[in-house]
C-alpha cells in the first residue's frame, strides 16, 4: 500500500474507533523491540566500526614535484591508515556523474545499487580527458589500486568499508587538505552523507583479505570465514551480490548501505530473512505486486504483504504463495515472537526481523534509517513501532 494511502487511514473515522478500542494493545506491542534496533546501531558504531587497529602513516606529501604529477601516488600498506583528502560525489546534487562506475563488470557498475562505491582519483597535473580520454591507469591517487579494492573509510566516528568501481580526475594541483594531502577518492554520495563526507579529509586502510566479508547467503556451519569478528566493520554488500554479512550477538543491525547484518548467534531461519530481505533491497513498490506468482522466484516489484510473505517463506514458515494483509493478521501464533513479530490488520503489514523491522512505508515520521524516502521493501528504522493504525500482532510458531 502507498505511503500517501496509510496517512489516509489514519484521518478515518474506523481507524479511530480502532485505535480507541484497541488502546490498551498499542501500548503492550513490543516498542522495545525497536529501541533495541536504535541502541543496535549506535552500538554498531562504537564497536562493529572501530579503530581496527591500524597504525597512522605518513602520505607522500602534496604539492607540485613535476613529471606529470602534482603529488606522488600514495602506495598503502597493509595494517596501516592514512589522511588524505575525500569528496562526495553523484546524487540530487550532482547529476552529471551519472549513475555508473567505470568498473567494466556491469553487474558492479550500477552505482544506486552498490552505494558502498568510492572512485580513484587522479594525482596528473593536467586531466587528460581534456586531450581525448581518460584511462583505469591515469586514476593513479591510491597507485592504480585494482577494481573492488576494498578500504575502510573512516569520518567524523563512522566508518564503512567500500569498494572501487569508479575512477575520476579530482580537484587539481591547487586542491589539498591541512597536511597538504590532494584528495585521493570520491565516494558515492549514499555512502558519503552516512559518514558525513563533502569535502575534507579522511582515514583510509585495505581492508584486509577476507576482512569482514560475509559469503553469499552464508549459514552458520559453512565456513568460518562468514562471521565477523567483534571490532570488524561489517560488509556493505551490493545488489547483485547480496552476501549475508553477521554481527555478534543474535540481533539483525543495519548497515549504512541500507542492508542488513544478521546476528552471528540467530536462528538459521532468522539468518535466512534477513538474506531474503537483502535481496528485496532493489526491488520496486507495486500494489499487488509479488502476488498470483511463486515466492521462490525473485520478482522486480512488491507490495507490503508480498514482501512479509517472501521473508516467510524463504525460512520455510509459509508456502509458495503471498497472503494478503487480512490473511496475515489470522497467521501464526499471536503476540510478538522472539526473534520474528508481524503487524499486519485489512490495509497494511510489516514484519521485524530479529529486531529491525522491514516495510514498504519509507515516509520520514516512520524510517529514520538509511532507507528513508526510499519507496520498497525496505529495512526501516523508527523510534517506536509505527502507530497510525492499530495491528494485530502474530509470530510464525517456534521463532
Amino acid at each position: 500500500m502507498s505511503t500517501q494511502l496509510a496517512i489516509a487511514l489514519v484521518r478515518s473515522r474506523t481507524i479511530r474507533r480502532w485505535l480507541a478500542a484497541a488502546a490498551a494493545l498499542a501500548l503492550l506491542t513490543p516498542v522495545l523491540v525497536a529501541a533495541c534496533v536504535t541502541a543496535l546501531l549506535a552500538e554498531e558504531q562504537r564497536s562493529a566500526c572501530g579503530s581496527g587497529g591500524e597504525t597512522l602513516g605518513e602520505p607522500a606529501a602534496g604539492g607540485a614535484i613535476g613529471a606529470g604529477l602534482y603529488a606522488a601516488p600514495l602506495t598503502l600498506a597493509p595494517g596501516r591508515a592514512y589522511l588524505v583528502g575525500a569528496t562526495e560525489y553523484g546524487g540530487p546534487d550532482d547529476p552529471s556523474s551519472g549513475n555508473y562506475g567505470s568498473i567494466p563488470n556491469p553487474a558492479e557498475a550500477y552505482l544506486p545499487g552498490h552505494p558502498d562505491s568510492f572512485a580513484e582519483l587522479s594525482v596528473l597535473d593536467t586531466n587528460p580527458a581534456n586531450h581525448g580520454g581518460f584511462s583505469f591507469a591515469d586514476a593513479n591517487a591510491l597507485a592504480a589500486l585494482p577494481y573492488l579494492t576494498k578500504l575502510r573509510v573512516s569520518h567524523d566516528g563512522h566508518r564503512a568499508l567500500l569498494a572501487k568501481r569508479d575512477i575520476g580526475y579530482g580537484q587539481g594541483p591547487t586542491q589539498h587538505i591541512e597536511n597538504g594531502q590532494p584528495y585521493r577518492i570520491d565516494v558515492w554520495w549514499q555512502a558519503a552523507r552516512q559518514l558525513g563526507i563533502a569535502k575534507g579529509p579522511v582515514r583510509i586502510a585495505l581492508a584486509p583479505p577476507g576482512g569482514a566479508a560475509g559469503t553469499l547467503e552464508q549459514l552458520p556451519g559453512e565456513t568460518a570465514s562468514a562471521s565477523e569478528s567483534p571490532g570488524e566493520c561489517p560488509t556493505l554488500p551490493g545488489a547483485s551480490e547480496i552476501p549475508l554479512p553477521l554481527v555478534p550477538g543474535a540481533s539483525t543491525r543495519i548497515l549504512p548501505s541500507g542492508l542488513a547484518a544478521a546476528g552471528a548467534e540467530a536462528p538459521a531461519a532468522v539468518k535466512a530473512m534477513v538474506a531474503a530481505g537483502n535481496r528485496l533491497h532493489t526491488a520496486a513498490y507495486l500494489y499487488g505486486g509479488g502476488h498470483g506468482t511463486s515466492l521462490d522466484t525473485l520478482q522486480p516489484a512488491y507490495d507490503c504483504s508480498s514482501a512479509v510473505s517472501y521473508l516467510l517463506h524463504s525460512a520455510g514458515a509459509l508456502g509458495a504463495s503471498a497472503l494478503d494483509s487480512s490473511e496475515l493478521a489470522r497467521y501464526g501464533a499471536p503476540g510478538p515472537g522472539r526473534y520474528i513479530t508481524i503487524y499486519a490488520n485489512a490495509a497494511h503489514t510489516f514484519i521485524y526481523v530479529a529486531g529491525l523491522r522491514l516495510d514498504t512505508v519509507e515516509a520520514p515520521a516512520y524510517d529514520t534509517g538509511p532507507n528513508s524516502g526510499r519507496p520498497g521493501p525496505r529495512w526501516r528504522i523508527s523510534q517506536s513501532v509505527p502507530a497510525w493504525a492499530a495491528w494485530t500482532v502474530r509470530h510464525p510458531p517456534g521463532l
